[in-house]
């Protein structure tokens, strides 16, 4: 970055927001930094160097002169220049010390990596009260602690243990009470990739309220998910503001802490005890429109179902399957979240008839295997019949079986690795002109094994969104039609 250069007049409507300069600071000073790649703090400095953070980058530790080929400085007094946020990865112990340096600098954002406060013993609460009280007394902000955050794909900046080799730009953005996404993150970042992640941690200084109001006013960010073990924040404020947010945006929640033994478990790892009646939260969500996530697979799907596809205008599925036994499966799957079965026009019926075996199949499900059985001269042709389905007036999404096994036959024909891969290619090819009529549509897989997961990562690095099963896949399409409903009844604009 040159000198000088302002990056925190990104192009989103919350830079007015005290969040903001959290997520594009100019300066950010890492306290703990170390050179020793054994040591957890390693990546703090290493992953914004390596990932080009737009910022400044300055290491603080008395050791060392020079860590991943920047200056280091002994403390933060002795950095010649002004820090927008200091980053506090030392012992909770040593945390007052550097709070009340960062008093005296004028340095008002704080991330607390640290842990050891209100979920240690009698020790760590009256640390954690006496840095709140700090904080208060002296108009800090501070996230955490207990933290590893924040993460920004716009300007690459990232707090993070873990190495991280890219950050995929996406428009999902994550708040998380725990750093149990830490292990996820390039997982999320190849499944639907992320705009910003906020580890809200012991929840000391900045909570759910103030995450919600942000990323709600973030015009980068086009879905909110978030996990959540208790409510912090004033509880009225934060139904009100999540029902003016899903009006504008989706917001998925992943409420953990639902039961008694849950609660403590969540109070010795976070500090935060979770008293709120989980049927009182759930009757939160439902008249918010929020959609509620039933478990962590569940959070994760409906994060990427929300980034790839838009809502369909009604609950009419179309189901194409290679097989019989598994179109059953995904019938059941689809009632049993509320989809209807779509029923085809005539016109539907005479382009897929062009295609049937020498008898009479179904329409929905459709059964592509047995039809690709008697076409397997002139495939490319029978394949572009079924985006007569997609096109279908009375179909308002589709969702459809991975045909693993059509790529598995031509690497039994030719084995290289190049003839997979144009294969690959023509299928993804084919997958996105069935997005072309605009209408959501998604697939499952069956096999599950090496060669699918290439297959997979191909399909979504598309933003067509692959599950594996037919029960994730009939609810993810079931949660986009249920959100769409909710702005339907609100008169709210879809996005």
């Amino acid at each position: 970055m040159a000198a000088g250069e302002d990056i925190s007049n990104s192009g989103t409507q919350s830079n007015n927001h005290f969040l903001h300069n959290f997520f594009y600071p100019d300066t950010v000073a890492i306290v703990g930094a170390t050179k020793n790649a054994m040591k957890i703090n390693y990546q703090l400095v290493e992953n914004n160097v390596r990932l080009n953070f737009r910022g400044k980058v300055i290491p603080i530790n008395p050791n060392s002169d020079e860590i991943a080929g920047l200056r280091a400085y002994k403390s933060l007094k002795d950095v010649p220049e002004k820090i927008d946020v200091a980053v506090l990865s030392i012992p909770a112990g040593r945390c007052l010390a550097v709070i009340r340096e960062c008093i005296d600098l004028g340095i008002k954002r704080i991330v607390m990596v640290a842990g050891g406060f209100s979920e240690g013993d009698s020790e760590g609460m009256e640390r954690h009260e006496e840095a709140r009280r700090l904080i208060r007394e002296n108009g800090l902000r501070i996230i955490g602690p207990n933290t590893l955050s924040p993460v920004n794909a716009e300007n690459n900046f990232a707090i993070s243990f873990h190495r991280l080799n890219t950050l995929k730009r996406g428009g999902v953005s994550f708040v998380f009470q725990s750093g149990l996404y830490e292990y996820k993150l390039n997982w999320i970042n190849e499944q639907a990739g992320v705009n910003k992640v906020l580890d809200l941690g012991n929840k000391m200084d900045v909570n759910e309220v103030d995450a919600l109001e942000y990323l709600g006013g973030d015009s980068s960010t086009r879905v909110i998910a978030m996990h959540m073990e208790s409510i912090c924040g004033d509880g009225r404020e934060f139904s009100s503001l999540l029902k003016k947010t899903t009006g504008e945006k989706p917001v998925i929640i992943l409420k953990s802490a639902r039961t008694k033994a849950g609660s403590q478990a969540a109070a010795s790892h976070t500090g935060s005890l979770a008293r709120e009646n989980d049927a009182v939260f759930d009757g939160l969500i439902k008249q918010s429109g929020a959609v509620r996530a039933h478990n962590l697979e569940d959070f994760f799907d409906l994060a990427k179902t929300f980034a790839f596809l838009d809502p369909p205008k009604g609950n009419r599925v179309a189901i194409i399957t290679l097989s019989g036994g598994e179109g059953v499966i995904a019938t059941d799957a689809c009632e049993m979240h509320g989809l209807q079965l779509a029923e085809f026009s005539r016109k539907s019926y005479a382009i897929l008839k062009e295609i049937f075996p020498p008898w009479e199949v179904p329409l929905n499900p459709f059964d592509s295997g047995v039809c690709f059985e008697f076409h397997t001269d002139d495939f490319e042709n029978a394949l572009n019949k079924l985006t007569a389905i997609q096109e279908d007036d009375g179909v308002d999404c589709v969702i459809m079986q991975l045909p693993t096994t059509v790529v598995e036959r031509v690497k039994a024909i030719d084995p290289s690795d190049d003839a997979l891969s144009r294969m690959m290619d023509f299928m993804v090819k084919f997958f996105l002109s069935m997005k072309k009529s605009g209408k959501p549509f998604c697939l499952w897989r069956s096999a599950m094994d090496e060669m699918e997961t290439e297959f997979v990562r191909r399909i979504e690095a598309h933003s067509i969104p692959v599950y594996p099963s037919q029960e994730r896949s009939a609810r993810a399409m079931a949660a986009l039609y249920g959100y769409s409903e909710y702005i339907r009844r609100n008169n709210s604009p879809l996005r």
